[in-house]
């Protein structure tokens, strides 16, 4: 960025798509490993450099952008939307033609992995055993702790195209993304939206979506999670009622229009 500032006379956006020594510092508070307090030290100070040279850094949520601004009121921030649709299809919910639970992440990231076996562990068996619903996970990069998984129900998918990833959302009933840790808005949850399928997650992967817990589950305790999944799961009302409100949401935050009124005084 140095280099660029000495020899560029346009104006420097700095897009940080999450806030890496937050996430780091949050992993820390999981792991109780001191190695990842140093990262994060080393992570804030690399990205609130990088923040103090730019005219404009855009983050994807009023999370991240009260986070630095606690650190720095000066420095010039703006949280936009991270993903954004130029088309919308309307997706009828129809609980008779979908069966299961939906899991999508890559598993290069540490706390897809954390929030799978998480998941396996402590929620996963009780809720099969009520419903009988099998659990999809889908990732690149999957391990051979989540390859190797041997539980009932459990069906590995592991990297897919994105013609079947778009099949999983249309056949599947609930996505869940039961993260532990992270920072940032989760791809994993817009695209979740997108596709109008319920979502099942924890107050890590609903961050920064401002108003999603109006129509989703959001719960942090395993208990929690495994009575709001039985509870759901077989309730046509609740599952159309949340499909629909996902679209809606969708369509009113994550447009190219609704982007562009974000952004548009750095660029016009």
């Amino acid at each position: 960025i140095d280099f660029i500032k000495e020899r560029a006379r346009g104006k420097i956006i700095y897009y940080g798509h999450d806030l890496h020594f937050l996430r780091i510092q949050r992993e820390y508070e999981i792991s109780k490993d001191t190695k990842l307090l140093e990262e994060s030290k080393k992570w804030l100070e690399q990205e609130t450099y990088l923040m103090k040279q730019a005219d404009m850094s855009y983050y994807p949520s009023v999370i991240e952008e009260n986070a630095i601004h606690e650190i720095d009121p000066k420095i010039p921030v703006k949280a936009i939307t991270a993903y954004v649709f130029e088309q919308f299809e309307k997706i009828a919910f129809d609980m008779k033609d979908r069966q299961g639970l939906l899991f999508v992440g890559g598993f290069g990231h540490g706390p897809n992995l954390d929030a799978v076996l998480w998941f396996l562990d402590k929620i996963y068996p009780e809720v099969y055993k009520r419903t009988k619903a099998p659990f999809y996970i889908v990732g690149s990069k999957a391990p051979e702790e989540i390859t190797n998984i041997k539980t009932e129900g459990v069906i590995v998918k592991g990297f897919v195209s994105e013609e079947e990833l778009q099949m999983l959302y249309k056949q599947c009933r609930i996505a869940v993304v039961p993260l532990r840790y992270g920072a940032g808005v989760k791809g994993k949850v817009v695209e979740a939206l997108y596709y109008g399928i319920p979502i099942v997650t924890t107050s890590v992967g609903a961050e920064g979506i401002n108003g999603i817990e109006e129509f989703t589950v959001v719960k942090d305790n395993a208990n929690e999670l495994i009575e709001e999944i039985c509870a759901i799961y077989d309730n046509e009302k609740s599952l159309k009622d949340m499909s629909v409100s996902n679209q809606e949401y969708v369509k009113k935050h994550f447009s190219v229009d609704a982007v562009w009124n974000i952004v548009k005084e750095e660029f016009e």
